[in-house]
């Protein structure tokens, strides 16, 4: 995965080095007691340095597997080099994914399933139901954020614009906001930001066609980070 600082970071773009074969990273979630541990190693099993990207040196989304839940906290390192946050998750099936800026080492975002408690069967997801219910405004916390974007075609970039409705978000984590976006089979990460400093409308490309959910998260003076849930559909180029 390529990190590009003001850009899109999905799971089929790493780093890489034209010269050399850069070693991989190894990524281990887990979750135990309220806290998951993420262990960021290399093949010896030594901890990774990370480079702070967004002034943070880890991004962890973590979703239901209905995509319903979603959260984007930031791991402090421990004395052991590991990751860790406090999270009371409810029982369930969740995706996780580490966002990070290895030292000169190859890293793909690819989804970790955390299991909390007993699950006893897999949701199923109506995509054509929720992508035709879904409105492109949405209320959270007293705010109102509306979405923009023209149709949605795959290997083609598009701007996501949205409307604030006379808001004005304070800067979050270098950024006037975050999009994440994940497609219907919660494989596919893209985290990207605005394309400039003083407006939210963010440019992202989708690899292939079908159903993706977006989050996109603006800081509030009086509410503080909030974000705001859309489902889109997403056209073959053909």
């Amino acid at each position: 995965m390529e990190h590009e600082h003001h850009n899109e970071h999905h799971k089929n773009r790493k780093y890489h080095d034209m010269d050399e074969k850069l070693p991989e990273v190894q990524i281990n979630i887990t979750y135990n007691y309220g806290i998951v541990t993420i262990k960021v190693r290399d093949k010896e099993n030594n901890a990774v340095a990370l480079t702070e990207t967004h002034e943070k040196r880890m991004h962890l989304v973590i979703t239901s597997a209905d995509l319903e839940t979603f959260l984007h906290v930031h791991p402090i390192e421990n004395a052991s080099g590991d990751f860790e946050v406090v999270l009371e998750l409810p029982p369930g099936s969740y995706l996780a994914f580490a966002d990070i800026n290895p030292v000169r080492m190859t890293y793909v975002i690819e989804p970790i399933t955390i299991t909390v408690g007993k699950v006893t069967d897999t949701p199923s997801i109506d995509w054509e139901m929720l992508a035709e219910r879904d409105s492109a405004t949405k209320d959270v916390e007293g705010k109102t954020v509306t979405f923009h974007h023209p149709k949605l075609t795959a290997g083609k970039s598009a701007a996501l614009s949205f409307d604030l409705n006379g808001e004005t978000p304070l800067p979050y984590l270098g950024a006037l906001g975050h999009v994440v976006v994940l497609d219907e089979q919660g494989e596919k990460f893209i985290h990207v930001h605005p394309v400039s400093e003083d407006k939210p409308v963010f440019e992202a490309q989708f690899p292939s066609p079908g159903f993706y959910k977006l989050w996109v998260e603006f800081k509030f003076s009086d509410a503080g980070v909030l974000a705001f849930p859309f489902v889109m559909k997403v056209a073959d180029r053909n």
